[in-house]
């Protein structure tokens, strides 16, 4: 039988790894343009299949809420490699004043884990814009325990969109795996990202 959400059993805490120098501090976000406009969001992938996932931003268009409700990565009896693996790719297409550009100021990695003793999970994210060269990532570890679990981090090395113009298409590809895939295990899902401007 298949591990649900609802299946977990809250116990001990979760270990989250991560290499420090990956991790730099938090800074506040600087103001967004006077004119700014989500023309599109969109998400694709096996975590997150038409229907199942919502994006949702606040009132300033620098926080978006990715609900992914059928983000569920799971490994043991009765399960499939394609359960063990899982990843979902937000297209962001933003139209705003020119002599702007943007970054991913964090992502936010939310949700519920069973990783039993012998067992790792790992969720990594990749942020890059489209029609420009470079990518910014990272990766972290998930180890020992139940429970619900948070992870936040910012990349080391930023990348930004273009200057010159009032648009930009940000890719940002979440992944999380489960190894090895013979013990009973899950990690289930959501994300926050927060964007950072800057005057060109």
């Amino acid at each position: 039988m298949k591990l649900t959400i609802s299946s977990i059993l809250l116990c001990t805490p979760l270990v989250v790894l991560a290499a420090p120098s990956q991790l730099v501090p938090v800074t506040r976000a600087a103001a967004a343009p006077k004119s700014l406009r989500v023309i599109g969001a969109s998400v694709l992938g096996s975590g997150c299949p038409y229907g199942s996932a919502e994006v949702k931003a606040d009132s300033s268009n620098t926080i978006f809420d990715i609900r992914l409700s059928e983000y569920v990565v799971e490994s043991g009896p009765n399960t499939q490699a394609a359960d063990w693996r899982k990843n979902c790719k937000l297209t962001l297409n933003l139209q705003y004043d020119e002599g702007y550009q943007f970054t991913t100021l964090s992502t936010d990695m939310r949700g519920y884990a069973i990783i039993p003793s012998g067992v790792q999970g790992h969720c990594s994210n990749t942020v890059d814009f489209t029609g420009q060269r470079g990518e910014a990532s990272y990766d972290l570890t998930l180890q020992g325990g139940e429970g619900p679990f948070s992870l936040s981090s910012r990349a080391d090395a930023q990348i930004w969109s273009a200057c010159g113009g009032g648009t930009a298409i940000m890719n940002m590809n979440t992944q999380c795996w489960i190894s090895p895939p013979e013990k009973r295990a899950l990690i289930a899902l959501t994300v926050r990202v927060a964007l950072q401007w800057r005057s060109c």
